[in-house]
């Protein structure tokens, strides 16, 4: 009797704090796990408590009549579209290292995304995403074409399984779930293939977890002629440990300030890719790419005054097999030209506000170097340098909350070559800048 006057009373809260729209499956989930973790109920009474909240939602609501199936527990719908004005230059580099002409370009662009996330009974999830344009690191489509319509492509379809509280496995092609700066990783990208992660507290806050991924990056005929390289599917195998450690006390005596160390490993089969359409495509063999990364930041709530935060955050990556990298696959055999294995970037930020209220802002500015020999040029970022290795500069970055919903981006980037007289496609540049100038809606 006991137990049944305890769900009608979780009932009665769970539908007190949904509204009339479709935050009722978040804000009452949020309540039955926290019961769950008191103790209060059990998981299998959550899960038959989110069973029958859902079934009194869909009968009882106009936002019921979407008829969700009884074993959704929440299903989100969000999106956003940006309007961009581009200013960029380059300057190819030339053999003999004399002086060249900036080829300049103005460009009016758009990005519209549209995503969808289900969470289920039993941990199971699923979601999807649409966006503009279809390279893997950028969803921009240039206004062209005496108005001609756009296509939208699939920038996520995957399905999820959260095992136990501590392991999250998902499969298909997803959000990137490695702790990243865009040395490494473009963020537009969502790698495909099968995640695992697993994350265990260590102490009241701390937390450590392993991400590891196995990435289709191209599917291959394994009958066609060739190489025995040419017809495997090309795979990218990655690792990853992430500690986040919190310190230093507000006045309630929560703790406040973080520090994230993110050490992690990286390699690929040796197979061939053909047919990328990323804005700088490497359309070759994925042999002797064998990467250390290691990426973090500490962060400081309040130190620059209330609501404030300042981060300081790093990133970086070294090839082991970076002789090999420049020698054999980009075919550079001059021993006056260095094979450069590292890659890195250090930058500090700082924000007034969570950057989701009005009046919100923040600026951040960092500077970095990407080695001829570092990194892989299909997964870096499209922005610094158009994707190109031997490069190094800043970027310059700012966003301002317009309204709780719309906010005015900026970002500014200058690079020069590292080694001067490279003229190879995937290191082609003498300088570069890019300025971008954003107006983002959410919904």
């Amino acid at each position: 009797m006991a137990k049944f006057s305890l769900k009608r009373v979780v009932l009665a809260g769970g539908l007190t704090l949904a509204t009339t729209t479709m935050s009722f499956a978040q804000d009452s989930g949020a309540l039955l796990n926290l019961l769950a973790q008191k103790g209060i109920i059990t998981d299998q009474e959550a899960e038959d408590l989110r069973a029958e909240l859902t079934k009194e939602f869909t009968a009882n609501t106009a936002a019921g009549k979407m008829n969700l199936g009884s074993h959704v527990t929440e299903f989100k719908l969000s999106g956003d579209v940006r309007l961009r004005h581009q200013i960029e230059t380059q300057a190819p580099e030339t053999a003999s290292g004399s002086h060249v002409v900036s080829n300049e370009r103005t460009r009016e662009r758009f990005r519209f995304r549209l995503n969808g996330d289900v969470l289920m009974q039993k941990g199971w999830g699923a979601g999807f995403a649409l966006e503009t344009a279809s390279a893997a690191d950028s969803g921009n489509q240039t206004f062209e074409n005496g108005n001609d319509d756009y296509a939208l492509s699939i920038a996520r379809a995957y399905v999820s399984w959260q095992y136990s509280p501590e392991l999250l496995l998902v499969g298909g092609k997803q959000k990137n779930p490695f702790y990243t700066s865009d040395l490494v990783w473009d963020s537009d990208i969502n790698p495909q293939g099968l995640s695992e992660i697993y994350k265990r507290s260590v102490s009241a806050k701390d937390t450590f977890e392993i991400r590891a991924s196995q990435i289709i990056m191209d599917d291959l005929t394994e009958n066609a002629a060739g190489t025995a390289r040419d017809r495997r599917d090309a795979w990218l195998f990655a690792q990853q440990a992430v500690y986040t450690h919190w310190f230093g006390s507000d006045e309630l005596g929560n703790k406040i300030n973080s520090l994230i160390l993110a050490p992690g490993f990286m390699t690929y089969n040796d197979s061939t890719l053909t047919g990328l359409a990323n804005e700088n495509s490497a359309n070759l063999s994925t042999a002797s790419l064998a990467v250390f990364t290691f990426a973090g930041e500490a962060s400081w709530k309040g130190a620059l005054g209330e609501g404030s935060s300042l981060k300081l955050y790093w990133d970086s990556a070294y090839n082991f097999e970076a002789g090999s990298r420049v020698r054999k696959v980009y075919g550079l055999t001059n021993p006056a030209i260095d094979e450069d294995p590292l890659a890195w970037v250090i930058g500090v930020g700082y924000a007034k506000g969570s950057g989701k209220v009005q009046g919100d802002y923040s600026l951040k500015l960092d500077y970095r170097q990407v080695g001829l020999g570092s990194v892989d040029a299909n997964l870096n970022d499209s922005d610094f340098a158009f994707g190109k290795l031997n490069q190094e500069g800043f970027k310059l970055g700012g966003a301002y909350n317009l309204t709780d919903f719309a906010a005015f981006n900026f970002a500014y980037f200058y690079t020069n070559d590292i080694q001067d007289k490279i003229t190879y496609s995937l290191a082609s540049l003498d300088h570069s800048q890019i300025l971008q100038l954003d107006l983002v809606v959410k919904f």
